[in-house]
Order: C-alpha cells, then structure tokens, then sequence
C-alpha cells in the first residue's frame, strides 16, 4: 500500500490521481490535515486518514500499513519544513523500530528544500 501526504495540494492531488489510474483504490491511503477535503478519494475509494505534520500523533495512524510513503514538502512558507518533515519521517521509522531514522546532519540552512529532500533520500522505508 502506499500513503500519499498534502494529497488535498496540486502536486500530491495530481499524484493520486495518476496512482488511481494504475492501482485499485484499495491499495493507496491519503494523509491530510482536513479530511473533509479529501473527500473525493473517498468516494473513490480511497482510505482517507488525518495526518498533520504539525501534530506527530496524528502521524503513525495515517502511516499505518504503508509500504511505500510519498511525502510532499509543506508550502506553508512561515513553516519550518525540516522539522516538520523530520518528524513526518520518524514517525514512520516508528513503526518499524529495526530501522533507524535519518541523521540529524543537513546541508545549510539556507537551503531548506535541499535539507527536506536530503533527508528524505537518506531514508529508505523498509520493505
């Protein structure tokens, strides 16, 4: 199964758009903050779970069962991505606690989208 986060945003939007066109419903979950506004997955389909990068416990549940995770970067401007895409990526590891989450070591801090994207290349989702 894969989980698509910021599914209810252009980007993961189009994403899931195209996943449903290749996979059965039954194998993709959104996670968003506002589920309401994903409701369209749902009647597609869809399971839609709430998962807020802002509120890690909302994160393991909206993870549960994902074989495959795709995170998108949070377009909030006034947010810390890293840290927030940090704990969107622990919280995963969480789940499979024989694998360790990403080092805390990040390219400079002007470059927040290349810190996201490296952590997130350095983290593999178990199999």
């Amino acid at each position: 199964m894969i989980t698509v986060t910021g599914a209810t945003g252009a980007l993961n939007g189009a994403s899931v758009d195209h996943l449903l066109d290749r996979l059965p419903a039954s194998e993709i979950v959104v996670a968003v903050r506002d589920t309401a506004k994903a409701q369209r997955y749902a009647d597609r389909g869809v399971a839609v779970r709430r998962g807020d990068y802002a509120d890690p416990g909302s994160l393991p549940g909206a993870f549960e069962g994902a074989d495959q995770l795709l995170l998108v970067s949070s377009s909030d401007p006034g947010a810390d991505a890293v840290s927030l895409h940090r704990t969107a990526i622990e919280a995963r590891f969480a789940r499979h606690a024989t694998t360790p989450p990403p080092s805390s070591s990040s390219p400079s801090p002007a470059q927040p989208g290349r810190r996201c994207a490296t952590a997130s290349t350095r983290t593999a989702l178990p199999g």
